[in-house]
């Protein structure tokens, strides 16, 4: 392990950049548990973890199939079209029809 290997390691939990601004940790004190520990110690886990969902959301959206999304949508809008125009038809009665 040396320097570029923490350089790479901690590009992919990018949210760790605030603990050393806010003064929870020094880059040095990172790198010195980077070595002693690794990548797999439980102090990385939580910046981890929040990179990880949204990666985890990321790729959920690229594997969405926008033709199938597109024809449910066009299906929702005929049966939506459908449905405005029995009701504008059922407002359209006369007016001795309520009696």
């Amino acid at each position: 392990m040396n320097i570029d290997d923490f350089k790479t390691f901690i590009r992919t939990i990018p949210d760790i950049r605030e603990e050393v601004e806010n003064s929870h940790y020094t880059w040095q004190q990172l790198y010195e548990y980077y070595i002693l520990y690794g990548e797999k110690d439980k102090i990385w886990e939580p910046y981890k973890k929040t990179h990880s969902d949204l990666s985890n959301i990321l790729e959920i959206l690229k594997n969405i199939d926008l033709n199938a999304l597109s024809q449910t949508f066009e299906g929702l809008q005929q049966v939506l079209s459908l449905l405005s125009t029995f009701i504008s038809k059922n407002d359209n009665k006369p007016s001795w029809y309520d009696d």
